[in-house]
């Protein structure tokens, strides 16, 4: 991942993107360049966790005007922790739902995140599109599956073309869970030490995306840490739910230019 700067912000973006997935842009956000106070210190995009809702709406703003993208052709999940997930085509919040698929140009998936995982999965020749939220409870009940077999039946792809890319989360050294939770995943991405389960969900969401017929060498990762890189990110672990939102924004553009690629 690559840092780039719209209209003050940063910004994380792929460049393998433009060789893998033209027309294709996905961005990761960071907590820098927006108007909210400690603890949202400053660009959060979530809202209901007791932020103004004037600074949310001034940040969300400022993040959809530097990508040139219109508030009308947003798409955001009510996010429950869960696994289902909504085939979309016009923009709107959607309540209930984890994740999209969406064939729609120009229309921009958005995944908030705070330690879970954002997991993007597009197929280029028929140019469908995933953006999946990937906590615990989701990984757990199959959300990366369930998206990857809705592609296959709605659009027809093939999962060996398709290109994977994997946001920021809480990495294992910093996820520590309770035996009950760990114990429904397998042991390669889990282990036990200092008194405490800890659970690689990155790792996981790899293994899932290569099971599901994916690529090793299409699968993208940020590598990035949600909770050891307070500069740059909110986390609900390391600051005990008192924090902020990032998203992950996927949009499938139809001029076949990744604004990621274009200059100010």
């Amino acid at each position: 991942m690559e840092w780039i700067i719209r209209s003050g912000l940063k910004i994380g973006t792929f460049p393998a993107l433009k060789a893998l997935a033209p027309g294709l842009d996905v961005f990761i956000t960071t907590r820098d360049g927006g108007v909210s106070s400690a603890p949202f210190d400053s660009l959060n995009l979530g809202g209901n966790l007791g932020d103004r809702r004037e600074n949310i709406e001034k940040n969300r703003k400022l993040l959809l005007d530097s990508l040139a993208i219109p508030a009308r052709k947003l798409a955001q999940t009510g996010q429950i922790h869960g696994a289902e997930i909504a085939v979309v085509n016009a923009g709107g919040l959607y309540r209930g739902f984890d994740g999209f698929v969406t064939e729609k140009q120009d229309l921009a998936l958005a995944i908030s995140t705070a330690d879970c995982y954002s997991v993007v999965i597009y197929s280029p020749p028929e140019r469908a599109l995933a953006a999946l939220h990937v906590g615990r409870k989701g990984a757990e009940r199959g959300i990366i599956g369930r998206a990857v077999a809705l592609l296959r039946e709605k659009y027809r792809i093939d999962p060996t073309y398709a290109i994977a890319i994997i946001g920021p989360g809480i990495c294992k050294k910093c996820y520590t869970v309770s035996k009950e939770d760990a114990a429904p995943f397998p042991q390669e991405v889990k282990r036990f030490g200092h008194g405490s389960w800890h659970l690689d969900l990155e790792a996981f969401s790899r293994a899932e995306l290569k099971e599901c017929g994916l690529k090793r060498k299409n699968i993208l990762r940020s590598g990035l840490c949600s909770a050891c890189n307070r500069d740059l990110f909110f986390s609900h672990r390391r600051d005990r739910g008192m924090t902020g939102r990032l998203w992950t924004l996927a949009v499938i553009r139809s001029d076949q230019e990744p604004a990621s690629q274009r200059c100010d």
